[in-house]
């Protein structure tokens, strides 16, 4: 934000080489009190209010001890009008030479009331614009000195009728901040229910907009004052879905303009402010020139922004980006033309798909660089086209296994070497390498062989369909998350919907090394007759998990803890107590673990593969681990 002096110097680099009288700095409070003097004794009775006329902010006076002032200079034997705006009770006026001129509003507080407050001059003088109270909390906003008569109107029309010389020092002006927009016009032919002014409103719906139909459409935009004008942004409608073509132009006097922007098309891939950079120039005008767009001849601008330098600084109003559409890209901020490594980080993982394509009588592998590489399969795991989440696929009945299961997946596995094939995916005799992690519990030298110690989960998922053919005790499960040991899993999280119902649960199972199984229920219950649970989860709802292992001392000792949890999509969670594995024997030099997360079906008795299958879709998924000791 600009200091005083710093504006002042900057309003004479602004103004013609030969311009005079100077101008109300400052003069919608953007800056807050800059160039002005606020002389409220208690300053508890003046202050910069957020509503306003326009730009983000106003004056506001609250007591009968409020006041606030700007010195400034006028022209020998000139009329001029000082002009305001107030909401509520106010006085704007002007002292010069021991005379008050001033004007007031009683205000309803409902509505801006324009104050004019005429005066003359009889020579070059200093002068006193003021606000005052007048009996109740009042707002001040876009003071003007307008000129009405004498030398000074003669002056101001020579100046606006050109030429006007205009520089700046080096360094004089380097911010690029957005810039206060005080108004705004069109040609007059725009549609009644799109006026110009939607297009200033920093509000980004398709509803809010300036639309005007044919070719040459101009729309203008007055900076209030001259300002060092360095980008322009444009934001239009249906951006996502069409071109704009149009050109941009600047301006000093709002008659001469020079083209900034060539005749171009927009990017037509996103509903946000697409920002074009500038030679930089002064301007204080800007216009935009339609020719249509690559549909239909409608010029359709949701919001404009200028940015660049001077007395005008603001706030950044945002550019969109946060509701924008844009093309390939879902309200998940996902891409929907491009395989799931375009929106995953999938150089630690590899997959485990139902496919066996090299017919060697197992589920085919694909490792982590050919995944980042793009690799991915219309049938088992690829993008959703609408959501750009990443899906999983199995289809149980007919599938290609792993060697140690008897159920098919398309499943991730953790790969901590992220490609690096030097590092062996795991070791015989249970040891871990740099590509499989341990538990902090774990003996330290064995925590210095892993590539990470304890971990954590997170995923964001739906589970957009289960079996619904085959034994009662197998139809509609599906695990989407585990950590697996060498030869066991400390944790299967499992997803249940039983044909008949139209929610699901969520429980998980606890396998301790070399057998023995402990099942926590989260969200109803894994029993095969149960009734439609309540507080279940439908098919295609979005919630997440997390999986952690940590470790927690008690009394001395150093315990390894499964935390796991539910987060629905209203916030609600759900967790599960901790769970002590200090008895599960993990805590060993002979064993490692590895996340896993997809579709890992636990129905293998569906007569109908090809329909009867298991899809889950993620659209978010991450795992940390802590540092080795070294």
């Amino acid at each position: 934000m600009f200091m005083l002096r710093q504006s002042l110097i900057l309003a004479s680099l602004l103004m013609p080489a030969a311009a005079w009288p100077a101008p109300l700095l400052n003069a919608g409070f953007e800056q807050g009190w800059a160039g002005w003097e606020d002389l409220d004794p208690n300053k508890d009775a003046t202050s910069i209010s957020g509503h306003f006329l326009s730009g983000f902010k106003s004056a506001k006076i609250t007591k009968e001890t409020g006041r606030f002032q700007q010195s400034t200079r006028v022209m020998a034997a000139s009329g001029y009008d000082l002009v305001a705006y107030v909401k509520g009770p106010g006085i704007i006026g002007v002292d010069i030479a021991g005379r008050t001129y001033q004007a007031e509003s009683a205000g309803d507080g409902e509505r801006w009331v324009e104050l004019r407050v005429p005066f003359t001059t009889d020579t070059d003088l200093d002068t006193i614009v003021f606000g005052l109270p007048n009996g109740g909390e009042g707002r001040f906003d876009d003071f003007q000195l307008i000129a009405t008569s004498g030398p000074a109107l003669e002056k101001a029309r020579r100046d606006a009728s050109g030429p006007r010389v205009y520089s700046t020092l080096d360094n004089g002006c380097e911010n690029l901040s957005q810039l206060r927009i005080k108004r705004v016009s069109d040609d007059g032919t725009a549609d009644p229910e799109y006026p110009p002014e939607r297009a200033i409103d920093h509000r980004f719906e398709p509803e809010s907009r300036w639309s005007s139909k044919g070719s040459g459409k101009t729309i203008t935009f007055d900076l209030a004052l001259p300002h060092t004008l360095k980008e322009v942004g444009l934001a239009f409608f249906k951006g996502n879905e069409r071109q704009s073509i149009f050109e941009v132009s600047a301006s000093i006097n709002g008659k001469d303009f020079t083209p900034v922007v060539d005749r171009t098309e927009s990017v037509g891939r996103t509903t946000a402010i697409e920002r074009y950079d500038l030679d930089d120039l002064v301007a204080k005008y800007v216009r935009v020139t339609g020719y249509g767009n690559t549909q239909n001849a409608w010029n359709s601008l949701v919001e404009f922004q200028a940015y660049g330098c001077g007395l005008g600084e603001i706030e950044a109003t945002g550019d969109g980006s946060a509701t924008a559409k844009v093309a390939g890209l879902s309200h998940f901020g996902l891409k929907t033309d491009q395989p799931p490594a375009a929106n995953f980080d999938l150089a630690g993982w590899k997959i485990t798909v139902p496919i066996d394509a090299d017919h060697d009588g197992r589920a085919d592998e694909i490792l982590e660089n050919a995944l980042m590489a793009g690799w991915s399969d219309r049938d088992v795991f690829y993008t959703d086209p609408v959501s750009g989440a990443m899906v999983f696929r199995s289809s149980p009945g007919s599938a290609a296994t792993t060697q140690n299961s008897s159920y098919g997946r398309s499943e991730l596995r953790g790969m901590l070497r992220k490609g690096d094939d030097s590092i062996r995916t795991r070791s015989d005799d249970g040891t871990p390498t740099k590509n499989n992690w341990v538990f902090a519990t774990a003996p330290l030298a064995t925590q210095r062989l892993a590539g990470g110690v304890n971990g954590t989960l997170n995923a964001t998922l739906s589970v957009d369909q289960v079996t619904r053919i085959g034994d009662s005790a197998k139809v509609g499960r599906v695990v989407i998350g585990q950590i697996h040991a060498k030869d066991d899993e400390p944790i299967r999280l499992y997803y249940r919907k039983l044909p008949f119902n139209t929610h699901g649960s969520i429980y998980f199972a606890h396998e301790k090394s070399g057998g023995g199984e402990t099942w926590v229920e989260l969200i109803g219950s894994r029993a095969s007759d149960l009734e439609n649970p309540p507080a279940g989860v439908l098919l295609g709802e979005v919630f997440s998990y997390q999986i952690s292992v940590t470790a927690e001392e008690r009394n001395g000792v150093m315990h390894p803890m499964l935390n796991v949890s539910i987060t629905r999509s209203d916030g609600s969670v759900v967790a599960a107590p901790p769970l002590d594995m200090s008895a599960s024997g993990y805590s060993v030099a002979n064993d490692f673990m590895y996340f896993k997360a997809g579709a890992y079906s636990q129905n293998n008795t569906t007569d109908w593969p090809e329909r009867d299958v298991d899809q889950v879709s993620f659209y978010a998924l991450k795992s940390t681990h802590d540092q080795p000791p070294e």
